[in-house]
């Protein structure tokens, strides 16, 4: 008697995990999650090298999650990656470590890095311009 149980219990199992796994919602098989879904706050990185904070959206594949290092705000942008102008020219710049003015090789760079990456140090007002004082620029 108890190896029919078993038997009925394990194909149970297997009825209701290949229907999850018909309707795409077995953990494992998702194209895009959340940062909620990490339980702890990590960054989705694109195969083009775009760096996504947040929410992932929907249909966007992260080819690797990289850990924030330190704090981060994510603040919702107006702007969307479908409304960019399309004579718009991919910046060439990645984020890294840097964080200061005095680790930048141009002004261009320095926006970059202020707009983009995270615990920069260049934009002492909050005005959004950063590296005001920088006479190199």
């Amino acid at each position: 008697m108890k190896k029919i149980i078993i038997i009925t219990v394990v194909l149970i199992i297997g009825w209701y995990g290949n229907l999850l796994y018909k309707q795409n919602d077995l953990p494992f098989f998702q194209s895009s999650i959340s940062i909620s879904d990490l339980g702890e706050q990590k960054k989705c990185i694109t195969k083009d090298g775009e760096v996504i904070y947040g929410s992932v959206p929907k249909g966007t594949i992260c080819e690797r999650y990289e850990p924030i290092k330190g704090s981060l705000t994510v603040v919702p942008s107006t702007t969307y990656k479908n409304d960019r102008p399309k004579n718009r020219r991919i910046s060439s710049f990645k984020c890294d470590e840097r964080q200061y003015c005095s680790q930048m090789n141009s002004r261009a760079e320095a926006i970059f890095f202020n707009n983009n990456c995270p615990n920069t140090k260049m934009d002492g007002d909050y005005d959004g311009i950063p590296c005001e004082n920088d006479s190199r620029f």
